[in-house]
């Protein structure tokens, strides 16, 4: 009987163990992780008040703005969005989001917030289309978490924002943000976002 109990009893720590080991969370994401084949996509999932709205899939341009994509990345994977609201619209042009000031009731700090820091602006070669993501301008740096998503292609602001990303599915999410009803520039809904990073990996054409 005792041998019975203590084989019983080293079971259950080593099941415990295996527990333990499986919760242990995952290593973050980051820049260094994506091979010459892989691509990484940011999930943004939007609720309209507590009706889910739809998803904006982004693929971030690691390559041609490494330093908002390893940022973006990083706040994602911290939860920094979740609870967050798209704050400002310009139905037909942009949606912008990314204020954690968005989450109080003042309407009139939302798009005065960041996590602590700004970006050095890195324009780059990528166009101002339809579903381009870019950094917010804070004057003469970048917002260090809030972007904007163009509705319509914006040629007259290649150069002057840093583009990261570009919206590759649930661009009529982002137009149904832009045309909803606002005071101003903030809509009068709650639009609110979690959101999610995934790397995925080309598939190479034989």
């Amino acid at each position: 009987m005792r041998d019975a109990l203590a084989g019983l009893a080293a079971m259950l720590v080593l099941a415990a163990n295996a527990f333990a080991t499986d919760a242990t969370p995952s290593k973050a994401l980051t820049v260094a992780d994506l091979g010459p084949n892989d691509e990484v996509m940011a999930l943004i999932a939007v609720t309209q008040g507590k009706d889910p709205l739809g998803s904006i899939v982004v693929r971030l341009h690691h390559r041609y703005a490494p330093a908002h994509v390893a940022n973006f990345m990083k706040l994602a994977q911290e939860g920094f969005y979740d609870g967050t609201l798209f704050h400002r619209t310009g139905p037909e042009s942009f949606v912008q989001g990314g204020d954690p000031l968005s989450r109080d009731a003042d309407p009139s700090n939302d798009g005065t917030g960041g996590p602590g820091y700004d970006l050095e602006p890195k324009p780059n070669d990528k166009p101002h289309v339809r579903g381009a993501v870019a950094a917010a301008s804070m004057g003469k740096m970048d917002s260090g978490s809030q972007f904007f998503i163009d509705l319509k292609d914006h040629p007259e602001w290649d150069g002057k924002y840093t583009v990261f990303g570009g919206v590759v599915s649930g661009i009529e999410v982002a137009d149904r943000i832009g045309a909803a009803r606002r005071k101003g520039e903030r809509p009068i809904d709650a639009f609110t976002m979690r959101v999610t990073i995934e790397k995925r990996t080309k598939q190479l054409k034989l």
